[in-house]
């Protein structure tokens, strides 16, 4: 595989691209031609980050797309524009996440890390579900974290006054790989392929919360994105959880068939009802 090969006529859509991975991966695939959707909070942030990679790779394909995924509203209002906007996506990244500092609700009800790092992606991706695939193929790409070994789920919304940020971080990663799967096997003959990844321990996402110094750097975990993103050998691979480079085996939560058909079911719930601002009970990560 080339370093960058030409993906010019490729739309991509990198969610969370004004900081850490989401920014590298942008300067990265902006650097194949293709055509960019990059997403943001921050107008300003936005605005600055599409100049730079503008002016760095000569790309001047590069479109910008704001929401706060910590307002489901937002997302929603922000999948309607692209959709009306692009008749396909050929890659969707779904990168934006947060390492909470302390316990905060949404406007949605939900709690910050949960919607942010899982509802509002997966809200996201089913309503762009009618420009993916088809006649061209598309691939999308979610984020997880190793951190997801060491907890367990908890999709009850339980009222529980506990709340450690490491927990509730590693948790939300764990809930997009059982996700991944199933959203695979209900997408099967639809030209789309969706898998998940673990791209190191970033130096300045997780271990800037611990005692700790180490950590791959920001560049590294772009390119182990950039590589599933595009790289033939994982052309027809879907459903996957890659660590890095290589196909791993997640944890037994993670491959828990009943835990797939149950966390559908209440995603379903939790982005519809928002979608539809009828969520009146809090549904609380404990």
């Amino acid at each position: 595989m080339q370093k960058y090969p030409d993906l010019t006529g490729k739309k991509i859509l990198i969610t969370g691209a004004t900081d850490g991975i989401g920014k590298e991966l942008s300067r990265l695939f902006a650097r194949t031609g293709a055509s960019l959707i990059l997403h943001g909070r921050s107008p300003e942030r936005l605005a600055a980050t599409m100049k730079s990679i503008r002016d760095e790779s000569g790309n001047t394909d590069i479109q910008t797309s704001l929401a706060d995924f910590a307002s489901l509203r937002q997302v929603k209002a922000m999948a309607c524009e692209i959709v009306q906007k692009e008749n396909h996506l050929d890659l969707l990244v779904n990168n934006a996440g947060l390492f909470p500092k302390e316990k905060s609700i949404t406007e949605d009800g939900f709690e910050q890390t949960l919607q942010v790092n899982y509802i509002a992606p997966f809200t996201l991706t089913q309503l762009l579900l009618p420009i993916l695939g088809g006649q061209k193929p598309s691939r999308i790409v979610n984020l997880t974290s190793i951190g997801h070994r060491y907890v367990w789920p908890n999709i009850r919304g339980t009222h529980s006054r506990f709340f450690f940020g490491w927990v509730a971080y590693c948790r939300s990663k764990l809930l997009i790989i059982p996700a991944t799967k199933e959203l695979a096997n209900r997408l099967t003959g639809a030209n789309v392929t969706v898998n998940c990844i673990h791209p190191g321990v970033i130096q300045t996402k997780l271990t800037h919360m611990l005692p700790a110094s180490w950590g791959v750097s920001v560049h590294y975990g772009a390119t182990t994105v950039f590589n599933l993103a595009v790289c033939p050998k994982f052309e027809a691979v879907t459903g996957a959880y890659i660590e890095e480079f290589q196909i791993a085996k997640p944890s037994l939560f993670a491959r828990s068939r009943s835990l797939q058909k149950r966390l559908w079911q209440s995603s379903l719930r939790w982005a519809g009802n928002s979608a539809a601002h009828v969520s009146k009970t809090p549904h609380e990560f404990g």
